[in-house]
């Protein structure tokens, strides 16, 4: 059986830690624009992805929404241990938008994934994506 060094081990702990805190963060009540391009990762689905951390408090109940005229934005809202809260690719029919709306249990530094539907030049584009708290407990 092979031994994995422990500094190795903390060395992957530390990059997976550095990685969420490079990612940069929506500032609740503010509209923030972007662009996915062929430079971003890629995503499950065959698009493009952008994260951005989302500093939440116990108790609220916030509204994430991302909007594109040139792709089909879909949105995944993750908990700070990692686990996914929420997904939304269409908010309604016949309106491709994402909107997600969740609960927050715990405070912490939680991450918003906006992936782009499709491939090719139909995942990449402009967007406008916003946070804003509905309630706080």
């Amino acid at each position: 059986m092979r031994k994995i060094p422990l500094t190795l081990f903390a060395a992957g702990l530390f990059a997976l830690g550095s990685a969420h805190a490079a990612d940069p963060s929506l500032r609740l009540g503010h509209q923030t624009s972007g662009k996915l391009s062929e430079s971003n990762r890629p995503s499950d689905n065959g698009g493009r992805n952008q994260d951005y951390t989302l500093r939440l408090e116990a108790g609220q109940l916030i509204a994430i929404s991302a909007k594109s005229t040139d792709f089909d934005p879909v949105l995944v809202l993750f908990a700070p241990d990692g686990s996914k809260l929420a997904e939304n690719d269409d908010r309604a029919d016949g309106d491709t938008n994402s909107l997600i709306v969740a609960s927050t249990s715990i405070a912490g530094d939680y991450l918003v994934r906006l992936n782009s539907l499709g491939s090719g030049e139909n995942a990449v584009g402009a967007y406008t994506i916003k946070a804003s708290v509905v309630s706080d407990d």
